[in-house]
């Protein structure tokens, strides 16, 4: 997976960081604390939490890919489903990677109350949605535009489909 940190991504472990180590130094130097391994833990695991959570934050801030000009067809022959598009870089970083993810759902699911997901895990009931992501563009450089065409599977036992695409990016 290609990924690329910012400034603003370095800037925050940096300062999560820093925060880390004064509050070690404090706790260790505060005499009066008996359990400084359980405290320093503590803060330990609240910073790795934070970065982690900083990092997603920043990443939706600096992130942005726009999707257009999505189509689907089904080939009959093969029985596939042909979707092309094209994602965009909108923001102004560089995106590691650019994945689509197409859920297609069955439009004569028999709509039954009470299927039971178990089923469908055995195979006792036929799906009725078929999900499928990709990686469709790596280092998307900013205002670049990339052209996809995924290709799935379209079960027989479906009456027509749904499709719902979305994408993101890291």
């Amino acid at each position: 997976m290609n990924t690329y940190f910012t400034l603003w991504h370095y800037s925050a472990v940096i300062l999560i960081t820093l925060a880390l180590m004064v509050s070690i130094i404090v706790t260790l130097r505060d005499p009066k604390l008996s359990s400084k391994a359980s405290i320093i833990l503590t803060y330990t695991l609240i910073s790795l939490g934070l970065m982690f959570v900083s990092v997603l934050t920043i990443d939706s801030y600096t992130k942005k890919i726009l999707l257009s000009d999505i189509d689907d067809h089904r080939f009959l022959p093969t029985e596939k489903i042909i979707f092309t598009g094209s994602v965009r870089n909108a923001g102004d970083y560089t995106i590691g990677e650019a994945s689509v993810e197409i859920k297609i759902v069955n439009k004569g699911s028999s709509g039954k109350k009470g299927t039971n997901a178990f089923a469908e895990l055995l195979g006792e009931e036929k799906p009725s949605f078929i999900l499928v992501t990709e990686v469709v563009a790596t280092n998307l450089q900013p205002g670049q535009k990339k052209q996809f065409r995924i290709v799935m599977p379209y079960p027989p036992h479906f009456k027509g489909y749904t499709p719902y695409v979305r994408v993101f990016g890291q």
